[in-house]
């Protein structure tokens, strides 16, 4: 994707967002472009249809998750995103992976890098990020792109909380 096709991507699936989100994601995207790389949304709202489709296809282990979030006149309000590394969007490297986890953490979201990894792993992840240590050799979780609004949980978006 080139440069302008990937802002315009990302503009378009900012609006699929809640406020807060957007801002939260613009923020860190621009921390990684600072950085060099070139980071591009490729999923934000997703339909219950399409929820189910991922649950099926193994994608996903929820069939309700926050990136189905809609407002209280159905419009989309997504949680969450995805966010790939635009140069490398079948495999990020580690590097990525742990800055997009830290420009997450430093704007008050979570990412999926450690979901379903050991406690040692996990604590691996953990201290990389806290000590900016971006080179760390480490294990990656199930949904290491995954970005969501932090202090939420599932099931309390779903019950229509929101930041």
């Amino acid at each position: 994707m080139t440069d302008e096709q990937r802002k315009h991507n990302n503009a378009q699936k900012l609006t699929e967002c809640n406020p807060i989100l957007r801002r939260k994601v613009a923020a860190i995207i621009a921390d990684l472009e600072g950085h060099g790389w070139r980071p591009r949304i490729q999923e934000a709202w997703r339909s219950p249809a399409r929820q189910k489709q991922l649950l099926d296809d193994g994608f996903t282990k929820v069939r309700w998750g926050m990136h189905n979030a809609v407002t209280e006149d159905g419009k989309p309000d997504s949680l969450a995103v995805d966010i790939l590394d635009d140069d490398q969007p079948n495999k990020e490297s580690s590097k990525f992976l742990l800055m997009l986890a830290s420009s997450a953490k430093a704007h008050g979201c979570v990412t999926g890098i450690d979901w379903g990894l050991a406690q040692e792993d996990r604590d691996t992840i953990r201290s990389a990020v806290a000590g900016r240590d971006f080179d760390a050799t480490i294990e990656v979780g199930w949904d290491p792109c995954h970005v969501q609004i932090g202090g939420i949980s599932v099931q309390e978006a779903r019950n229509g909380a929101r930041p």
